[in-house]
């Protein structure tokens, strides 16, 4: 029997998360990688659940004196995997190794690298997840999700499109503050998600807040440093990730109707607009941020866990997402955004078109 990895014989530090009843439990000895992950992932802290998939981290290099030599089955630009009956091994390049025993959905993840130990569980559990809830009808969209005055706005935008430079100004109180009147505490203006939001059958856009990615030149000035950390990723540059928790008060925390759709369009000059846009060009877009997930981690490595039988029942999941998309713009206006380079202008036209008609 092959030998799975060290045992965790130390103090263990220990997390669950309920994501919409899918249940993930992490343990680590290393207690800041747990924090992270707490971070990552504060809205969906439940630690009543029963977990479906359990993860233990493990601060030490692979030691691969211990595998055979298994042929690969799977190459990708961050990993490569290997299969050996109900074992699924995803090799970092010598980096950092995670070892799937499908027989029991333990995930071990074994690593010398604090940043790269953080990557690997941050995207297993969201390639997890959007497995889960692509199998419940429930499906993510690359955009920006918001809710305002009790209805949902969808900003399907390609990323770098300004999604996060434009959430972080509307939800500056002194911007969201007009639309408040004399109600000083309401806050009409809440974050579904700043990047993937979910759609359901019901036409109903979920809560799916997460950590929130700005590059180091776009580091906000006003967000404490204790809500704000420097992340190392595999494929891209370095990054500041700012905690979902520090807009808790500003966070929708149940489904709203999706009554809005806006199809987002850079523009070099300064130029902002909101004009209608026909559905059928809507469709196309929602087709590349959400039946395709063009900007959505997939996680290809673990859609191939399961070989061509798996990749066969993907059709079913993708005739879901469209039937999704076509009951949320059946009950949408449709619009698109241009967005120029000049960051008031954008949040200004965006909050005149909701004050008029949201």
């Amino acid at each position: 029997m092959l030998f799975l990895g060290t045992k965790m014989t130390s103090t263990l530090h220990n997390i669950t998360f309920s994501f919409y009843g899918f249940g993930i439990s992490i343990k680590c000895q290393d207690q800041q990688t747990l924090k992270n992950i707490h971070r990552d992932f504060s809205f969906f802290i439940n630690d009543a659940i029963t977990p479906q998939i359990s993860f233990e981290i493990f601060n030490e290099a692979p030691n691969y004196s211990q595998y055979p030599p298994l042929k690969a089955t799977h190459y990708s630009p961050r990993n490569i995997c290997y299969r050996q009956g109900d074992l699924t091994f995803i090799d970092y390049f010598g980096h950092g190794l995670t070892i799937i025993d499908h027989s029991t959905n333990i995930y071990r993840i074994f690593s010398a690298d604090a940043h790269l130990r953080h990557e690997i569980v941050f995207l297993t559990v969201l390639s997890l997840t959007g497995q889960e809830l692509d199998s419940k009808s429930i499906h993510r969209v690359h955009g920006l999700g918001l809710e305002i005055n009790h209805k949902a706005l969808l900003l399907l935008m390609p990323s770098g499109g300004g999604k996060t430079t434009l959430l972080l100004e509307l939800l500056k109180n002194e911007l969201d503050s007009r639309f408040r009147g004399n109600d000083k505490d309401s806050c009409p203006i809440k974050l579904i998600s700043e990047d993937s939001p979910l759609i359901d059958r019901s036409g109903n856009a979920l809560p799916f807040p997460i950590r929130i990615g700005v590059s180091q030149s776009s580091k906000p000035a006003d967000i404490p440093q204790e809500h704000m950390h420097l992340i190392q990723r595999m494929e891209f540059g370095p990054k500041y990730v700012i905690d979902s928790a520090f807009f808790k008060d500003k966070l929708s925390t149940k489904p709203v109707k999706v009554q809005y759709v806006f199809c987002g369009k850079r523009c070099l000059g300064n130029e902002s607009s909101i004009k209608p846009l026909s559905k059928y060009a809507a469709l196309k877009e929602l087709i590349i941020n959400s039946v395709i997930g063009v900007g959505l981690y997939q996680g290809i490595e673990f859609l191939l866990q399961h070989g061509i039988w798996g990749l066969i029942k993907k059709s079913g999941v993708i005739f879901s997402r469209l039937k999704n998309a076509l009951i949320i713009l059946s009950r949408s206006r449709t619009y698109a955004f241009v967005i120029g380079c000049d960051r008031t202008k954008n949040v200004e036209t965006f909050l005149n078109f909701c004050r008029e008609n949201v």
